[in-house]
């Protein structure tokens, strides 16, 4: 099976290139194309068209049609629209051939532009093409679920407003007063400065942030007596406030305002919206590892030089808005905020 000329290059640099593309040596069929028969070998290597010493066969026009998306391609399922389509790629073969003819293939612009493509290309092929959702096994959707359960699955969290006081009577006088705010978060914020004698908690206010049953701490919160905790969570809506003084360790009592509610969270591996982020994040980093690879096989075969003390010999002339600062690729952008 040689290789489809129209499947690398867009017409002009098919025939612009078409020494290295039609009529090139053969390539590996893929496994789809194995059990190919000696009369469909036969068919695909007849001459359709010839060039010069260029040829195209069968199957190369062929793979070119069908590399086209569906409606288009019906299109040519008309004889004459076959016959159009070949002798337009003849014109362009000619046209390309002349190109060369003129050293046109020599150009820096046109180089430029070929690389760009056979670079696209082999991305699209051997990076794209080649990781797919479709080709994440379920065993390593299940994998990456379990090792990022906590993502999947979380309890509830509750994020309150405490009020640690010293005794008992300041706390029964805070929960009436609390009600008597009727949901002023400022005031509330207020009998926090007045009450409290907690003082991690009292630097934020009274805030602890969100905080599960037990009252361990999200990552930025800080832990809550689990008194005080399952209190909270008894709690029907926000701004309510304990009922009772909570006791506490040291002979201190804690008054709980809710603030807020994370409902917990319970993600089954088998629902199709987690396997389907879970196969996106796969088949990026696989693609990620496929590129570097294909970078890294490039650069051990090429071993590429770079000069980069000679950056400086080269000069550009300013632009039309005059001397700018240097390009300083680490910056940081800032929008206007205007």
């Amino acid at each position: 099976m040689r290789t489809p000329a129209a499947r690398l290059l867009p017409l002009f640099f098919v025939g612009l290139l078409a020494p290295l593309a039609v009529g090139a040596q053969p390539v590996l069929p893929p496994v789809a194309d194995a059990a190919v028969t000696a009369a469909e070998a036969t068919r695909r290597a007849q001459v359709v068209a010839r060039i010069g010493d260029q040829a195209i066969t069968v199957g190369e026009f062929e793979d070119m049609l069908n590399e086209a998306p569906g409606p288009v391609r019906q299109r040519y399922l008309a004889p004459e629209e076959r016959r159009a389509y070949l002798e337009h790629l003849v014109t362009t073969f000619l046209l390309a051939g002349e190109a060369r003819q003129q050293g046109l293939d020599r150009n820096p612009e046109v180089s430029a532009s070929v690389r760009r493509i056979l670079s696209q290309r082999l991305e699209q092929q051997a990076v794209l093409e080649a990781v797919t959702p479709e080709s994440i096994p379920a065993s390593e959707v299940t994998a990456y679920y379990q090792s990022h359960l906590a993502d999947y699955q979380q309890p509830e969290y509750r994020r309150a407003t405490v009020i640690i006081t010293a005794n008992r009577e300041t706390a029964v006088r805070t929960i009436t007063e609390v009600r008597a705010a009727r949901g002023d978060l400022r005031r509330v914020r207020e009998l926090v400065r007045q009450h409290s004698v907690d003082e991690p908690s009292k630097a934020h206010e009274g805030d602890v942030f969100y905080f599960q049953r037990s009252g361990a701490p999200t990552g930025e919160g800080q832990p809550v007596d689990p008194a005080l905790a399952a209190a909270v969570f008894t709690l029907g809506r926000e701004m309510d406030v304990t009922a009772q003084p909570v006791a506490l360790a040291n002979n201190r009592f804690g008054v709980g305002v809710l603030t807020g509610t994370r409902p917990a969270l319970r993600r089954d591996v088998n629902d199709s919206g987690v396997i389907a982020t879970i196969r996106g994040f796969l088949v990026r980093d696989r693609r990620t590892q496929r590129t570097a690879a294909l970078l890294q096989e490039a650069r051990d075969r090429l071993h590429p030089e770079v000069h980069e003390d000679r950056l400086d010999l080269i000069h550009l002339p300013p632009g039309e808005m005059g001397n700018l600062p240097p390009f300083d690729p680490h910056a940081t952008m800032h929008p206007d905020t205007h």
